[in-house]
């Protein structure tokens, strides 16, 4: 029977050319194999262990480029950990500095009504609902297998009781009055090739049509033709220049921002016409 130790080799050598960090996911994939703490198993690196069939099995998930959230079922973000399997994109760390945006800007606006197209897992909404207080959330999804996620993570974090769940396409359901529209919606090109990883996770979520920026463009006319006080948005690297030519439409100008490595990878829209 091998040790800790062992197995722990045995998985960062697997794992090597598929993560940057072979070990630590090693040992976080032996860890929940084992149901046991990371220091544990860090201060029993000698300890002999049945070798864990389910640790061998996602191990080669994972060398294959399975994603790690999903193999885990969680996903950290914000400092917090949300449920994350199959039916969902798993959530990025850049999705932090929308929040933020969304949370400086519109600090001034008393009990906004804030809807999110697209929620996917939830988290842009359970973290609105967690630090914006006193907002009415409505959360839409075209998918129904990724409200059920949402909700999960609604549930598990207590704040089910602020959002509404929607099964529709972008707010054909929605007629409230909205305050701040949010979004991280599908942006890819479509046949455009992906990162091995990307492979696994709902395309649906991913292609935003044959040029990519269809679904952002028609969030855009939507929050103009509803009077939406602020739209914010994620967006694809290189799709600065198109959504600023589309806000040439209406005469309106986004301010944009980017990510840490310094890419193009948001926007907030105010609306000028209205006295916020």
């Amino acid at each position: 029977m091998p040790s800790i130790k062992e197995l722990l080799g045995l998985g960062a050598k697997k794992l090597r050319g598929v993560t940057q960090n072979p070990q630590k996911e090693a040992l976080r994939l032996l860890a929940f194999s084992l149901q046991v703490e990371y220091l544990w198993l860090i201060s029993h690196d000698d300890f002999i262990v049945d070798e864990p069939k389910d640790f061998l099995e996602n191990l080669d998930k994972r060398a294959n480029f399975y994603p790690l959230e999903y193999i885990l079922k969680e996903t950290s973000f914000y400092s917090k950990m949300f449920y994350t399997d199959e039916r969902v994109l798993i959530p990025r760390p850049e999705t932090e500095i929308l929040i933020d945006k969304i949370s400086s800007t519109c600090r001034g606006i008393k009990k906004p009504t804030i809807v999110e197209v697209g929620t996917g897992s939830g988290i842009i909404s359970v973290m609105l609902a967690t630090l914006m207080g006193g907002a009415k959330i409505i959360a839409t999804d075209i998918s129904q297998d990724a409200l059920e996620v949402a909700q999960i993570n609604a549930k598990k974090h207590k704040v089910d009781d602020i959002i509404t769940f929607v099964n529709c396409n972008l707010l054909d359901e929605v007629d409230d009055k909205i305050d701040i529209l949010v979004s991280n919606p599908p942006y890819i090109k479509k046949g455009e090739k992906l990162e091995k990883n990307l492979s696994y996770e709902p395309q649906i979520a991913l292609f935003g049509g044959e040029k990519g920026d269809e679904i952002l463009r028609e969030i855009i006319d939507e929050a103009i033709k509803r009077d939406v006080k602020f739209l914010a948005c994620e967006m694809g690297y290189d799709q600065r220049w198109k959504i600023d030519n589309h806000l040439k439409n209406y005469n309106l100008k986004a301010e944009f921002y980017k990510d840490l490595a310094g890419i193009d990878r948001g926007f907030i829209l105010k609306n000028t016409k209205m006295n916020i």
